[in-house]
């Protein structure tokens, strides 16, 4: 059972389009959600907006500067390990022409394409509704 006031641990996702496609990796096995799809994002660190963790979170795990251009929607969600709440931001790239570093794992994938991949529960609402606008 949860504590009566449990604090939302926060996050900033960024879903950074070009051309119809989106930024997404597979998670590595044997982390949290390992085989999962993601976009780049990650926990605020003490101090932070979720913008500000958007911007830092994309530049670190794909090496791309990015503009927050709005928030879409914010996602309270349980997962077995705490309490997110997920701030998905639509992301311009500051150099449209960049591309993430192999190392990376990230990778360009089509909109209509996003609902055949397996994304943690928190992300299907946004993954419908960037599929179902990539249709018109």
């Amino acid at each position: 059972m949860s504590e009566p006031h449990e604090q939302a641990t926060p996050a900033g996702i960024g879903l950074i389009e070009r051309q119809g496609r989106f930024l997404v990796r597979e998670r590595p096995a044997g982390t949290v959600y390992g085989g999962y799809w993601e976009f780049p994002g990650g926990k605020c660190e003490p101090g932070e907006t979720p913008e500000q963790a958007v911007v830092r979170e994309c530049l670190e795990e794909t090496g791309l500067a990015v503009a927050v251009k709005r928030r879409r929607r914010v996602v309270l969600h349980r997962y077995p390990h705490g309490l997110v709440e997920l701030s998905f931001f639509d992301c311009a790239l500051a150099n449209p022409a960049a591309e993430p570093g192999d190392e990376t794992g990230f990778a360009w994938v089509e909109a209509e394409c996003l609902l055949t991949l397996r994304f943690p529960e928190a992300n299907e609402q946004v993954v419908v509704e960037l599929e179902r606008e990539s249709r018109g």
